[in-house]
């Protein structure tokens, strides 16, 4: 754990070259069971990254920059980590075809939503987010207890004794922890009003204009 940074920034080389080696072995090469192994190391990888977070906060019994960067990673592996991949096996598909001279292959490609459609996927994306926020701070009560200060909150007062202070002891005992929780509640209330004002303002699919 001495060395945590370097082997996290090892877990993000690990991270990309296990995905580019799944997808090159499994498309340049034809080996669909040989690419599961990279897909394994992939899993192993996030895992591990976890694992070291974990371990790093049992040691010096402190929530700090390091566990938030790990939290992070796993957040966005978790909201985004599918459909970006999808995009990078279906570049990677295009490339390979091309360097073989083989006919492009025909992917699936992701068409722009409108509409309630459009909507829906915006208030799915916010569910996830709300539900690795509420994930989170129930992982901050079993590690740190509720702070004293919560029995005294003042609902009037809420906001100017979360954000106008420099340091705050809502909610935990941990000012880490506390920090974390009110700037990421400021993130996800941003992220609530974008994603539902999709719902009262739909998007509309731009209309091509065709000159004479």
């Amino acid at each position: 754990m001495d060395n945590k940074w370097a082997f996290l920034i090892l877990a993000e080389v690990i991270f990309w070259v296990s995905t580019l080696s799944f997808l090159i072995v499994r498309y340049w090469f034809n080996l669909k069971r040989l690419s599961t192994a990279f897909f394994v190391l992939f899993i192993v990888n996030d895992l591990w990254i976890a694992t070291m977070g974990y371990f790093d906060y049992l040691r010096t019994d402190e929530f700090s920059a390091y566990q938030i960067i790990i939290l992070i990673v796993i957040a966005y592996a978790f909201l985004y980590g599918k459909s970006d991949f999808q995009k990078l096996d279906g570049f990677i598909q295009r490339k390979v075809a091309n360097w073989r001279g083989l006919l492009e292959p025909e992917i699936a490609s992701v068409k722009p939503l409108y509409g309630v459609e459009h909507a829906k996927q915006e208030r799915k994306n916010l569910y996830g987010h709300l539900l690795i926020f509420s994930a989170v701070q129930v992982l901050f009560f079993f590690m740190f207890g509720l702070s004293e200060a919560v029995s005294s909150i003042q609902l009037d007062t809420l906001f100017e004794d979360w954000y106008d202070q420099k340091e705050t002891d809502l909610f935990y005992k941990n000012g880490t922890a506390n920090n974390v929780t009110r700037i990421w509640a400021l993130i996800l209330a941003i992220d609530f009003v974008i994603s539902l004002s999709y719902t009262i303002f739909p998007k509309k699919e731009k209309q091509l204009t065709h000159s004479a």
